[in-house]
């Protein structure tokens, strides 16, 4: 589904099809160290689940690390003891770019990863998972006897004894064959012309993707049609803009400024108008008004809020969620509102940077509450 080549002129570090994986699980020779990652979460998560099904038979050892739960000395333990009841054991460290390690834990780190590698490569399949192999990160070096810096980080230590393995984001072609064949499991037809159409609405994410399609699924089966309409998709998918600007809302809700930003500037990189932004913005907190309203009244389901509101019944979940982040939720979408509406005075008035005006909306509503 993916590209899979190898950049040595652009990288350099050997990355490998993951057909090598699904080889691996089918003779049963699993054990090695591991790195998955690249834009395509969906892809690295995939394979991730075929590693732990296709082992699952053998009743294998497992354990799960990331970043909220990671502890360097479970992950000793795990690594150091041998297999009970079976041949090998699983090991996955999730999203090892967010792991926040104290003083000495990273030099910890990479002392047991290479004092223990021949035992890792004889009885444990330990798989990191990374978004970015330079986000494996954390440019401390490893302390040698010598007390100098020996310049080891986990991003180079993964590069020199780790299989690894990139999913790129897919092209179009090959995320509308994709999108046919999971409808066509559900009975759904789903003609190229409209998964192609989805494409043009939304952003080329498989998770995202799924996600849309699922709607369109069930929204076909709940109306006894057993095909997918570009009515359907004008109906349940927003535009391009209007997603990024939910996501940017939810980011801010959610007291993400960080990835507010970012989504700012990818309407930025589409040359949206700031005023367009500014009143996608805006609606999305409108929409916050009633279903805080219902939540006072002491209605919490989000399906009755949905019948009260018209309100998509996700959307209202993600805002009754941050709500409760807020002790004085009213007061807060009122003062966000009153922002709203002095940015748009600003935007028609002034001479400044309309994107600037933007940034500094998000960080005056990011800190309210």
């Amino acid at each position: 589904m993916s590209n899979y080549k190898n950049y040595r002129k652009e990288q350099s570090f050997e990355t490998k099809n993951p057909k090598l994986i699904e080889e691996k699980i089918k003779s049963g020779k699993i054990p090695g160290i591991y790195c998955l990652f690249g834009d395509e979460e969906y892809m690295v998560d995939y394979y991730i689940k075929k590693i732990l099904d296709g082992c699952k038979a053998d009743s294998f050892d497992v354990g799960i690390f990331d970043p909220d739960n990671f502890s360097l000395d479970l992950f000793r333990d795990s690594i150091t003891s041998y297999p009970v009841m079976s041949d090998y054991k699983i090991i996955i460290v999730k999203n090892i770019g967010d792991i926040k390690f104290k003083s000495g834990e990273l030099e910890s780190l990479l002392d047991i990863l290479n004092r223990y590698k021949q035992d890792i490569e004889e009885y444990c399949c330990l798989v990191f998972k990374a978004k970015d192999l330079n986000e494996a990160q954390n440019k401390q070096g490893k302390q040698t006897t010598r007390g100098k810096k020996s310049g080891l980080s986990l991003t180079k230590y993964l590069k020199e004894n780790a299989d690894l393995f990139e999913f790129k984001q897919n092209p179009p072609a090959s995320l509308i064959k994709w999108l046919i064949k999971i409808a066509a499991s559900e009975n759904i037809v789903l003609s190229p012309e409209n998964a192609g159409y989805i494409l043009t609405k939304t952003e080329n994410k498989m998770y995202n993707l799924k996600n849309e399609l699922d709607k369109l699924i069930r929204y076909s089966l709940g109306n006894n049609r057993n095909i997918i309409e570009k009515k359907d998709i004008d109906l349940l998918i927003m535009q391009k803009t209007e997603l990024e600007a939910f996501e940017l809302t939810n980011a801010i809700l959610e007291k993400k400024y960080a990835k507010a930003i970012e989504s700012l500037e990818k309407l930025k990189d589409s040359r949206e108008e700031p005023v367009v932004i500014l009143g996608q913005i805006s609606r999305h907190f409108c929409d916050l008004v009633p279903v805080n309203l219902a939540l006072a009244s002491g209605i919490s389901d989000s399906y009755a809020i949905n019948k009260r509101t018209g309100i998509h019944e996700y959307k209202i979940k993600l805002i009754l969620n941050s709500l409760k982040k807020y002790g004085n939720p009213g007061e807060f979408i009122n003062k966000s509102l009153e922002l709203c509406r002095d940015c748009d005075v600003k935007l028609k008035s002034t001479s400044l940077d309309n994107y600037s005006l933007l940034e500094n909306l998000l960080f005056n509503i990011s800190v309210l509450g």
